[in-house]
């Protein structure tokens, strides 16, 4: 055979395999569509117990909430102390009223904190409002949800936030 001619042939060969490799569109042949990244929603902080709302007259005063099962599973028994010692107290007293509540995280949207007593009541919560006056001695506050509530949508057997609304009757 004819070297040169083999030769331009092997290099013709060489070029028209670059020349189709540089020109086709990746993936054999397929056109690629550019997708759209989407970003992601912010995911909402998830909500700690115990959520205390109190009147700011009240702030010079100790204020706790406590939580236990109950041992046969039904409910969620609440203790709310408010300790006045140090604050300025009135010779007739301060009359607070508590609203306790309790609900089970799945059954509302994510980072769900009530804002008011009246969303409370409205949203269909378990909760229960209990009154007292406060004197110059600590005092203890009670609530057994969702037993001494007219709503009994808590399962203390799934993740639930429990809380309560401290405000002065005025």
């Amino acid at each position: 055979m004819y070297p040169s001619r083999t030769a331009s042939l092997v290099i013709l060969i060489f070029l028209t395999a670059l020349a189709a490799g540089c020109a086709s569109s990746p993936g054999g042949g397929e056109t690629v569509t550019p997708e759209a990244t989407i970003p992601p929603s912010p995911t909402p902080e998830p909500v700690d117990s115990p959520v205390i709302v109190s009147d700011p007259r009240l702030s010079p005063m100790a204020i706790t909430l406590t939580a236990s099962e109950m041992s046969d599973g039904t409910g969620v028994y609440l203790t709310l102390i408010i300790d006045p010692k140090g604050a300025a107290i009135a010779r007739n007293g301060v009359p607070v009223i508590a609203t306790f509540f309790a609900y089970n995280t799945v059954e509302e949207a994510g980072g769900f904190v009530p804002e008011s007593v009246d969303e409370v009541r409205s949203v269909g919560l378990p909760y229960r409002s209990v009154s007292d006056t406060i004197y110059d001695a600590p005092v203890s506050f009670r609530a057994s949800l969702p037993a001494e509530s007219e709503h009994k949508n808590l399962d203390i057997g799934k993740e639930y936030v429990y809380g309560v609304f401290v405000n002065i009757r005025d």
